[in-house]
């Protein structure tokens, strides 16, 4: 498959306008080149840098950008559409503020190609001291034979297993899931957190995504652990909107939910929560900054979750909330 790389040239004070309108379309995942960003950072007089590139220094003289990649697909033309239209809004609304060019520029990219250059980075590694995950494209061998092997080819959707976010949910998923235990993964991504679930002996896992990529990357990555639809399910679809799919998923049946995503999505979407776990069930919630991370435990305090275990990683916070009884 290919891959539309999206360039949208505002100036700084355009880019969190713009990454505001991506967010509302369900795209959350940008890269933001801004020239003030990288000005401070070079007058910034608390740092010590014994040395840093030359090239770094030119950097404050680009023009700020926002760049997405989007499926080339049906999906991905629709949503380069409603970004084109948005951009033509923007032009229009006189808002006295300076938005630079506002000009979007496309490129095709193939899959092939950008999977082969990050490839050579990604090295099978442990969670917990019992979880390996592997690239499919390694070999792995354990002598103690004590340890699962997780396999995963992510190809564009987000997830390997080397994010903080993603550990600290393997970390908590092998803490607490059992063999008789449903999971619901929301954003699955490549499959990683449901897969996992299911190879430290979950009954069965249903995975949703918004990205039609990630629920056939997820299907596939699922297949190479001999994971098949008997035991895992993935629906593409906003499961917070689609009353339908909120049907299929299924109500009040999960004793745990994995959600790996940001903390703004995270509490947009938590109202939904008790809709599909059991009593007493848990959420395994990821992808939280630290400067969120009471706000998260306020919102799930005020729907009558308990937050039981909060651990950290760096600026990253995972937080493990059960639903009272």
């Amino acid at each position: 498959m290919n891959w539309t790389e999206v360039s949208i040239y505002t100036t700084s004070n355009g880019i969190e306008i713009i990454n505001g309108a991506l967010i509302k379309l369900n795209i959350n995942d940008a890269v933001i080149e801004d020239a003030c960003v990288f000005d401070e950072f070079l007058n910034d007089k608390t740092q010590n840098w014994d040395y840093f590139d030359e090239d770094l220094s030119k950097m404050k003289d680009i023009e700020s950008c926002i760049k997405v990649y989007l499926a080339d697909n049906d999906q991905g033309r629709k949503l380069l559409r409603k970004i084109n239209e948005f951009i033509e809004v923007l032009k229009e609304d006189n808002m006295n503020i300076d938005l630079g060019r506002l000009r979007v520029e496309t490129k095709v990219l193939n899959d092939e190609d950008w999977a082969n250059n990050w490839k050579q980075y990604f090295k099978p590694f442990v969670v917990a001291d019992k979880v390996i995950i592997k690239p499919s494209w390694e070999g792995y061998k354990d002598s103690s034979d004590r340890k699962i092997i997780l396999e995963i080819d992510p190809g564009m959707s987000f997830g390997t297993g080397q994010h903080h976010t993603t550990r600290l949910c393997i970390e908590q998923i092998i803490k607490y899931i059992n063999k008789d235990m449903e999971v619901l993964d929301i954003g699955c991504g490549s499959g990683i957190l449901s897969i996992a679930a299911l190879l430290l002996g979950a009954k069965k896992c249903v995975g949703v995504d918004i990205d039609e990529n990630s629920v056939r990357i997820a299907k596939e990555n699922a297949a190479l652990n001999n994971i098949y639809q008997d035991r895992f399910t993935v629906y593409q679809g906003d499961v917070t909107e689609d009353n339908e799919l909120q049907e299929k998923v299924g109500f009040n049946k999960y004793d745990v939910i994995a959600v790996n995503i940001i903390a703004q999505i995270i509490m947009g979407m938590s109202h939904t929560f008790r809709k599909f776990l059991k009593k007493g069930g848990l959420v395994i919630a990821s992808g939280i900054i630290t400067k969120y991370e009471q706000d998260v435990i306020d919102n799930f305090e005020s729907l009558g979750f308990k937050v039981i275990e909060i651990n950290k990683s760096e600026e990253w916070v995972s937080i493990t909330a059960k639903l009272s009884s």
